[in-house]
């Protein structure tokens, strides 16, 4: 596939802001000294656990921690990317304080020093919210677009060049609210707004499509191009499930209608690199990007020749299943397994389902054992074993209960118990199984038992 040279899209990359562990100072340099490799050019530091981002904007980071951020800021400018340091003071910022005003200057200040020209100010999941469409909303809007003008006045004053990036408080939607038309309207125009999701029929946070159709439609509504925050694999509220599509689902033409697209990915930062990759090729050419294609040649990188196929595996059954809904198609885990779409009242209709189960499964039994026999990075296969082997467990969990049901009248209790005891796995184990396959034996069990669970 011929790829453009120069992306057209402005702003690409990656925003390290999720909530949970945050990533090491090694692997933020592995990121900006790979970035050009994937057609990025922007590096937002906004991880939602570090104290000083927040709840403690007005407190200046400790020296060791400020001779880091310049380690970033050098070798982010050495690699052709911009760093741009993201703060949140929106819980405890008052707006009528000239005080606030100055101390968050003399926050960013630093970073303007080490060379940032764009600046994200995040005013996103305030612990006291408000109706978007009422009296209060409207406030609000006027109330932060002064925030964030005045801000733009003061940090251009320091650097003339300078850019900015802000979050709504209502964040996940195209659609006309009187918050976001006043804030549209009051907002200086050297400011983005990001926005996550723009299409009806997904999450809004975590959308699994985010269209060209959505996308000219916020254009359309506020007069700004939307800066896409994107959330398409992140997993801070499931750490111990690992989410590993191919990047997909985004408009083709979005690059023709957004200001930005930044990746808000996963906490363990090598389970990221083929998405990555798949990212730069779409922004390579993202009318002719294969999704299929991209993931496949990455994890073959990561991973090797004879990793791949298990990386692949690892990818067919650990989707990104985000706010999955029953029966809506490939990105969930569960549309590996046959459909249970009725009540099975006859033993020749159970088992024709357990065989069908038992082929998809079969295959899987010695997964674990393969993984750990293949010859890999080290620290690639300690970080994907794990879910190889719970995998695995399943796969002979399910494949057990299918031989000791099959041809029988009654289902035995001891099989049921056995089965669910090694598939319901507790979402605060160390690893977890996506969501719908942990569900999917217990339909299986109530469908077997004539539908009355």
């Amino acid at each position: 596939m011929a790829l453009m040279d120069d992306p057209v899209l402005r702003y690409r990359g990656v925003i390290e802001g999720f909530y949970g562990p945050m990533w090491s100072h090694a692997d933020r340099l592995h990121l900006l000294r790979h970035m050009s490799d994937w057609r990025m050019n922007l590096y937002i530091y906004s991880p939602r656990h570090d104290p000083y981002h927040r709840f403690h904007w007005d407190k200046a980071y400790p020296p060791a921690v400020m001779a880091q951020m310049a380690e970033v800021a050098r070798t982010a400018a050495d690699n052709g990317v911009q760093f741009a340091y993201a703060i949140s003071p929106g819980n405890t910022f008052d707006a009528r304080n000239p005080a606030h005003h100055r101390t968050l200057i003399e926050k960013l200040r630093p970073f303007v020093d080490l060379g940032s020209t764009f600046f994200p100010i995040f005013y996103d999941d305030l612990v006291e919210g408000f109706e978007p469409d009422s009296d209060a909303g409207e406030q609000h809007a006027r109330m932060q677009a002064g925030v964030m003008n005045a801000l733009a006045d003061s940090i251009s004053a320091l650097c003339a060049d300078a850019r900015f990036l802000f979050c709504p408080t209502q964040y996940m939607t195209a659609d006309k609210s009187r918050y976001l038309c006043t804030l549209h309207e009051q907002l200086d125009a050297r400011i983005e707004t990001a926005v996550t999701g723009v299409d009806a029929a997904t999450d809004p946070i975590c959308p699994r499509t985010f269209s060209d159709a959505g996308a000219q439609r916020y254009l359309n509504n506020f007069g700004r191009r939307p800066f896409l925050w994107d959330n398409f694999n992140v997993r801070d509220n499931a750490l111990n499930v690992l989410h590993w599509s191919p990047y997909a689902g985004r408009g083709r033409n979005l690059d023709r209608i957004c200001s930005g697209i930044v990746l808000n990915p996963q906490n363990v930062y090598l389970l990221n690199l083929p998405i990555f990759g798949c990212m730069g090729d779409y922004f390579a050419d993202p009318r002719r990007y294969d999704p299929a294609a991209s993931f496949q040649r990455h994890v073959t990188k990561l991973m090797g020749e004879q990793g791949a196929p298990l990386g692949m595996t690892l990818s067919q059954w650990f989707t990104s299943e985000w706010f999955a809904r029953e029966g809506d198609g490939v990105l969930s885990s569960e549309a590996n397994l046959p459909a249970i779409d009725e009540p099975l009242h006859d033993v020749a209709a159970r088992d024709g389902l357990l065989t069908s189960v038992r082929e998809r499964l079969a295959p899987l039994c010695d997964l674990g054992d393969r993984f750990v026999r293949t010859l890999m990075d080290p620290q690639v296969a300690a970080t994907l074993v794990p879910y190889a082997e719970i995998l695995t467990e399943y796969a002979r969990a399910m494949v057990a209960f299918c031989d000791a049901v099959r041809g029988r009248e009654a289902i035995p209790a001891d099989a049921i118990d056995d089965l669910l005891d090694r598939t319901d796995r507790p979402h605060t184990q160390r690893f977890a199984l996506p969501v719908s396959l942990t569900k999917y034996p217990q339909r299986l069990i109530a469908a077997m038992a004539g539908g009355d669970g």
